[in-house]
C-alpha cells in the first residue's frame, strides 16, 4: 500500500517554482494531522511479515486562486516488526494548473533501527506533460525493488 501510494504521488501532476503560485492571490490553508495504528498489508503482501504499523502525518495545503497548491508533507510509517523498514517523507509538492507535479525535499527515506538509513531519495522530481524529469539522488524511485529495502 506505501509502495503503490509513494509511486502514486510522484507520478501525479506540479509547477516549477513557487512564486508564480503566489502571483494569483492570496491562498487558503488547510491543515490535516494523522495518526493511526493500522494491519500493515502491504508488509504481508511484500515481506510477508504481519505486523501493525503507525502512521504519523502532518499536511499543510496552500490552495491559490490560480488552481495551483503548495503543499507540506512530513509523514511516518513505523512497523511494530522491526524486520519491516519504517519509512519516512518531508518534502512539499507544488502542483500546477496544467497538472504538473514537482516534488522537492525528502521524497523518501526508508530506515532500520541498528541499521540507519537504506535508502533515501531527496532531491526534485518534476512530472508534466512531456515526461519525468530527475535531479539528485532517486535510487528508490529509478533502480530499487521494494521487497529489497522494506524486507
Amino acid at each position: 500500500m506505501r509502495y503503490k501510494l509513494a509511486i502514486a504521488v510522484v507520478l501525479l501532476a506540479a509547477m516549477a517554482t513557487p512564486p508564480a503560485m503566489a502571483a494569483g492571490g492570496k491562498p487558503t490553508v488547510e491543515v490535516e494531522v494523522v495518526e493511526e495504528t493500522f494491519f500493515d498489508d502491504f508488509a504481508l503482501d511484500l515481506c510477508g511479515v504481519a505486523t501493525n504499523t503507525t502512521h504519523i502525518q502532518r499536511t499543510t495545503i496552500k490552495r491559490f486562486p490560480d488552481g495551483s497548491d503548495l503543499v507540506h508533507i512530513n509523514a511516518e510509517w513505523i512497523p511494530e516488526d522491526p524486520r519491516v523498514a519504517s519509512e519516512r517523507w518531508a518534502r512539499t509538492e507544488m502542483i500546477a494548473p496544467d497538472g504538473t507535479l514537482t516534488i522537492v525535499g525528502l521524497a523518501i527515506r526508508l530506515y532500520r533501527q541498528g541499521e540507519g538509513t537504506i535508502i533515501r531519495d531527496a532531491g526534485w522530481l518534476r512530472l508534466a506533460e512531456e515526461g519525468l524529469t530527475v535531479r539528485g539522488p532517486h535510487p528508490y524511485l529509478l533502480e530499487t525493488d521494494p521487497a529489497d529495502v522494506y524486507c
